[in-house]
């Protein structure tokens, strides 16, 4: 393992996200990608693409394969168990909670159900709570949590929690 991406990965990066954010989220995604051949260990951009795959393109099989990828690359970084969290809850709403009868994903069919993912959802929640996240970190991954429980019914901590507004 390397010390970390080199300065000119992260300013392809930003790149990649400066296209999404200017509505080119096909031309982000490869830009990213060739990155991505360029440096295959830099967990962020796994991260980066796992997340514009589920939520952009609602391909979440490669989007949270590129997740767990990433969880690998970077194992303590909170931001991306929070990342792998959230998605996988972005796609179980979307199985659970269909649109017009239909449950809202790609062509590409999970090997997981709804309530699964809401359940793996809910370990990357509570992994990166392990983590050490910053304040507002935590408060974002403890509402994901809230979530999770409100649609499952399973509470996920038996310990009242305190919402701090920075």
């Amino acid at each position: 393992m390397t010390d970390g991406p080199s300065n000119e990965a992260r300013a392809d990066l930003r790149h990649a996200m400066s296209l999404q954010a200017a509505g080119d989220v096909d031309a982000a995604l490869e830009s990213a990608r060739r990155l991505l051949a360029r440096e295959p260990g830099y967990g962020e951009a796994w991260a980066y693409v796992g997340n514009t795959l589920v939520t952009r393109k609602r391909h979440f099989v490669d989007g949270i394969a590129a997740l767990e990828l990433a969880t690998t690359l970077v194992p303590n970084d909170p931001v991306v168990w929070y990342t792998l969290g959230w998605c996988r809850e972005y796609a179980a709403n979307a199985l659970g909670r269909p649109k017009g009868g239909k449950a809202q994903t790609s062509d590409q069919h999970l090997e997981f159900t709804a309530e699964q993912q809401y359940q793996r959802a809910k370990e990357a929640m509570l992994h990166a709570l392990t983590l050490d996240p910053d304040e507002k970190l935590k408060g974002d991954i403890e509402d994901i949590l809230d979530v999770i429980a409100n649609v499952t019914g399973e509470p996920w901590s038996d310990q009242p929690h305190d919402r701090r507004v920075p």
